[in-house]
């Protein structure tokens, strides 16, 4: 491949990939490298159409309509990964409310991934200047602009993809994982003494909870302590195997329900961490409920050669 076609290549690679993870992570209110993306933006725009933009993102002016300026040519862009036309008009309605057509003559909309349409139905305000169609600024549309450039201009531009993104050690190359890859990951941290010691066993009983509610927060949205560690349940490429995590979610979340019952009735103590039961058999129940979801996940694992938990003994 010529040098010029394989340089547009990587950089739609690295455009393209960088707009699916902000779009997935977005979905699960990871917001970082939503607000990340606005640094890389900034440096991307005035690389590829000749800006002096700088971030606003410590400004007012962020929380009014935009992220990035340009006041040499009075020239403002938002930042945005959602792609919806009440987006694109909540925008232009704020960009009036707050007067910044008096300091900006021109307002772009930069969309993290494709744009949905013209934005027809958007009614530009009175004294905006504005137009759906050329003012719009997407995936295609930008990669469009770049395949203009030289090569030189071109390896400019990778280069500073490529100094600005990493996939060591981030959240892609996490979505990325194969479906036996992040069921070992839940496998880890479902192979402790929450779901494998006898309740009669149990010495801190806040730490329990917090165990089931943690693992339940894996499982849905692969998240544990507020990093994501895995894949989501709704990322897994096996149908089949994402009914049975749903399943096994289900199954935690029961047994957070009996938890919780039996704290407000005063059973388990939280405070003084002491558990009084009024029926000998609940912690059989909470025996026999947390081996059901090991032989779950057991029955999950096998499929993919995983070692077996261990059940309340």
């Amino acid at each position: 491949m010529l040098k010029h076609g394989q340089l547009i290549k990587e950089i739609t690679l690295h455009i393209t990939h960088l707009s699916a993870s902000i779009e997935v992570l977005g979905t699960m209110h990871f917001f970082d490298l939503n607000i990340a993306a606005e640094h890389f933006f900034q440096r991307l725009l005035n690389q590829v159409y000749g800006y002096n933009l700088v971030n606003l993102n410590h400004s007012q002016l962020n929380a009014a309509a935009i992220d990035l300026a340009d006041q040499n040519i009075s020239l403002a862009v938002q930042v945005t990964s959602d792609r919806r036309a009440p987006k694109i008009q909540k925008t232009l309605d704020k960009f009036v409310k707050h007067g910044l057509g008096t300091t900006y003559k021109s307002l772009k909309i930069l969309l993290i991934g494709k744009r949905t349409g013209t934005y027809s139905t958007v009614t530009v305000p009175s004294g905006v200047v504005f137009d759906g169609r050329a003012d719009v600024i997407d995936n295609k549309s930008l990669m469009q602009d770049i395949e203009k450039k030289t090569t030189s201009e071109l390896q400019a531009i990778l280069a500073l993809i490529e100094s600005e993104i990493s996939y060591d050690h981030t959240a892609i190359s996490i979505l990325d994982k194969t479906d036996a890859d992040a069921l070992s990951d839940i496998r880890d941290r479902m192979d402790r003494p929450a779901l494998q010691d006898p309740w009669h066993l149990e010495s801190d009983y806040r730490a329990f909870g917090d165990t089931i509610t943690g693992l339940i927060e894996t499982i849905n949205t692969g998240r544990s302590d507020g990093q994501l560690v895995t894949k989501p349940r709704f990322k897994y490429q096996d149908p089949t195997l994402i009914d049975q995590l749903n399943i096994l979610y289900n199954q935690l979340r029961a047994l957070r329900l009996l938890f919780r019952t039996h704290v407000q009735s005063g059973e388990i103590n939280l405070i003084d961490n002491v558990c009084n039961f009024r029926l000998s058999q609940t912690a059989k129940t909470f025996d026999s409920h947390r081996n059901l979801i090991n032989a779950e996940f057991n029955s999950i694992g096998a499929q993919y050669n995983l070692a077996p938990l261990l059940n309340v003994s």
